[in-house]
């Protein structure tokens, strides 16, 4: 396969680069002065994700008929307009159900569609641990957050309405809806029917529920029957294994000695339960909701919103995706103007009725810039050592190294003789100092904005989460990236 061409940068350049924690500046070019890549904007993307063909792999775990069934819907590569795309095309088990291609993640960090030319504004989020997500999203009075629901920004409460939007999306597998657009709620796909109702899997469905149930069901129906299905199959423990290296040592739950921990990932855990601060969004220790369904299992994340500042991804062709005749209801009208407010653009009520927009993203300031926080289980599945993934909810980052020096630095800029200075985001450095990130692309709801201290936190802020100068030095940023590559499943059975 050949890369299309990005700056000066190699694919195994940006390998070595990323190992070392290689981070974006303010002025779009990386801290050794070299111009950060960029898109080839002549390279077909979509041939790049769909060809060759994407084969279903064999079974993990024995599969429920429920759950086989939704497995073939899954990676069922007939179900877009025009054929093509899976589900399962963003959401490849061997890179932990998310990003799948090397050249994609590192020009883009998002997912082209089905039609050439046009792209979402999202990295995939992985499907894996998600069916552990309270229904959402609502707002736990405990911790004080919003938490639970599906995608980056909570516009489904649940698993089966998820699975209901990429199939309708326009941006990704473009069947047009049966109703109006954009179908918000959920909406379905009489196509969609139509073409599963061929399969060579369909007797599957009256096996799952019942001949008399699927010969009655209207189209929309039926729908909902695909996607209760494709829900069915991501809550399986081919999806949810459970079976890392940290499952397999003393840590686990229930705690076993196939694993134990090297002295630099003991460290790293160390540092993610405390000077890191990382546990605060991504355990689920303390969530008694979630450890009911786990078995005390920790999922790492809390399934809560929070906004920490990520800047935007100029490599994201959707700022350039403008045009409502070729796309019209998928083009992006405010073009490089475009900012992604996350639950602050969640057109959907929760389920208890809270809005989140009244008219226009982000017109309630309160919810501006939250994100879901994802699972840190399977961060660095790769299938291999130089596959280069994406990360953040627009996949700015290309590894670990850099999203951990960007949670350790991001209030940080420097000078010519390389010395430091905190700064408060707001305000920005003093004169002869230069962030080492792009500001956040929504400054609001920032969690500490100030860029204080973890020791000169107040309770208010260190509630608000200790985000963009947490003094670990390097080697502890690369202790707590050894730990994390422990979270990745396969190493024993699920």
């Amino acid at each position: 396969m050949n890369f299309p061409q990005a700056s000066k940068f190699s694919i195994p350049a940006l390998v070595a680069a990323a190992a070392t924690g290689l981070f974006l500046a303010a002025n779009g070019t990386s801290t050794d002065g070299n111009a950060v890549y960029a898109a080839d904007p002549g390279f077909d993307y979509t041939a790049t994700l769909i060809n060759p063909p994407l084969v279903q792999p064999p079974n993990v775990v024995a599969l429920t008929p429920a759950e086989q069934l939704g497995k073939n819907l899954l990676f069922d590569t007939t179900l877009s307009n025009p054929a093509g795309m899976a589900c399962a095309t963003c959401h490849l088990p061997t890179t932990g159900f998310t990003g799948p291609n090397t050249v994609i993640n590192y020009n883009l960090g998002v997912m082209p569609g089905v039609v050439t030319g046009r792209f979402g504004h999202r990295k995939p989020q992985t499907i894996a641990y998600a069916a552990f997500s309270p229904v959402g999203p609502y707002f736990d009075e405990d911790i004080q957050v919003w938490l639970g629901g599906t995608f980056w920004d909570g516009r489904t409460p649940d698993l089966p309405g998820q699975a209901k939007m990429p199939f309708l999306d326009a941006d990704e597998m473009a069947n047009i809806p049966t109703g109006p657009y954009p179908p918000h709620a959920g909406g379905y796909s009489s196509a969609v029917v139509a073409r599963v109702k061929t399969r060579p899997y369909a007797n599957l469905f009256a096996q799952v529920y019942g001949a008399q149930a699927v010969a009655s069901a209207t189209d929309s129906q039926f729908y909902g029957l695909i996607t209760q299905a494709i829900a069915d199959y991501e809550s399986s423990l081919e999806v949810n294994q459970f079976s890392s290296k940290y499952d397999g040592s003393k840590f686990g739950v229930p705690s076993r000695g196939k694993y134990q921990l090297s002295a630099y990932e003991e460290r790293g855990r160390q540092l993610f339960f405390g000077k890191a601060q990382c546990f605060q969004c991504h355990s689920s220790a303390t969530l008694e909701p979630v450890l009911a369904v786990t078995g005390g299992k920790d999922v790492f994340t809390m399934y809560c919103y929070a906004n920490i500042g990520v800047p935007k991804n100029p490599q994201n062709p959707y700022y350039t995706e403008t045009s409502a005749a070729a796309n019209p209801n998928g083009s992006n009208p405010l073009g490089a103007n475009f900012i992604d407010y996350g639950l602050g653009g969640n057109p959907n009520p929760a389920p208890g009725g809270q809005k989140f927009m009244t008219s226009t993203p982000g017109d309630m300031a309160a919810f501006r810039g939250l994100f879901k926080a994802p699972s840190l289980r399977n961060a660095d599945a790769r299938p291999r050592p130089d596959f280069i993934k994406a990360y953040m909810h627009n996949g700015v980052f290309k590894s670990l190294a850099q999203v951990i020096h960007f949670y350790n630095k991001r209030n940080i800029a420097i000078n010519a003789a390389s010395q430091e200075i905190a700064f408060d985001l707001r305000v920005g450095p003093p004169k002869g100092y230069f962030p080492l990130f792009a500001p956040p692309e929504v400054m609001d709801n920032v969690q500490n904005v100030a860029g204080v201290t973890p020791a000169l936190a107040t309770s208010d802020v260190a509630s608000n989460g200790q985000v963009g100068n947490l003094q670990l030095s390097v080697a502890e940023e690369a202790e707590l990236a050894m730990f994390l590559m422990i979270l990745t499943d396969g190493f024993m059975s699920p």
